[in-house]
């Protein structure tokens, strides 16, 4: 059995995210994979290194204004060839500057989903 070492869960969730890095100020359209109160997952086209800093815009509901915060590479594992065409990074991402009221939104989110899950 495989014991949890996350401090906070994790939800499978697809919410739009924009990640913003760099001097040339790149912005990969993805979508989260899953996320938690600490972090996300997201698919980006192109590698990333771990400890990188992040610009995040995260659209946590349709036609809402989406969260801003900043956040870290912690770990970029490259998708088998098998499942693309184009090469893949799963990349987590840690927030590492995020408002209080941002942090608030998304542990309602978490909650709300992990309490629908259970009482399905």
């Amino acid at each position: 059995m495989q014991v949890e070492r996350r401090e906070f869960p994790r939800i499978n969730i697809r919410c739009k995210a924009h990640i913003i890095f760099g001097e040339r100020v790149l912005v990969f359209d993805s979508h989260t994979l899953n996320l938690s109160n600490a972090g996300m997952r997201v698919a980006l086209e192109e590698k990333l290194h771990v400890t990188t800093p992040v610009a995040l815009e995260l659209f946590l509901a349709d036609g809402a204004k989406p969260l801003q915060c900043k956040g870290e590479v912690v770990w970029v594992k490259e998708r088998a060839a098998a499942e693309q065409k184009a090469p893949l990074f799963d990349t987590g991402i840690k927030f590492v500057e995020i408002s209080s009221a941002d942090q608030e939104q998304i542990k309602r989110l978490v909650d709300a989903w992990l309490a629908h899950r259970k009482a399905s």
